[in-house]
């Protein structure tokens, strides 16, 4: 079976799609259709969140820290925002690590309660820098 439209109109490699696809375990072949639906829809995908990101952003380039803010703010992508976290600096970094160690006194806390409590607190001192 032959690709649906040229390779040409595509940006990204098939390859490398396909290979992504079948990295998951309930998948045992890709057709040349989904393959090309699915390599064209991760295409459309990155270029919208490129373009709403730096229609967001005050400069005239774009940078990580213009997508992660997408990211974070549109509840559609939530599914991105362990990948893309806000960035924040080594000072902003020991402060949140300071609030937890005197918060817990000594006690440990789960993983699970200390990732989400860090995660607001990201938020919370990015909310303040802007």
């Amino acid at each position: 079976m032959s690709t649906p439209k040229a390779e040409k109109d595509l940006h990204l490699p098939l390859s490398r799609v396909k290979t992504i696809m079948k990295s998951s375990p309930d998948v045992e072949a890709v057709g040349a259709e989904p393959l090309y639906l699915v390599t064209k829809v991760t295409e459309l995908f990155v270029t919208d969140l490129a373009k709403r990101a730096f229609k967001n952003s005050k400069t005239s380039f774009l940078e990580y820290k213009h997508i992660a803010e997408v990211v974070q703010e549109d509840d559609t992508l939530d599914f991105l925002r362990e990948i893309m976290p806000r960035k924040i600096t080594v000072r902003q970094f020991k402060a949140i690590m300071a609030k937890k160690a005197a918060k817990s006194g000594g006690s440990d806390e789960s993983s699970e309660e200390s990732s989400e409590e860090e995660s607001s607190e990201e938020s919370s001192s990015n909310n303040e820098q802007d």
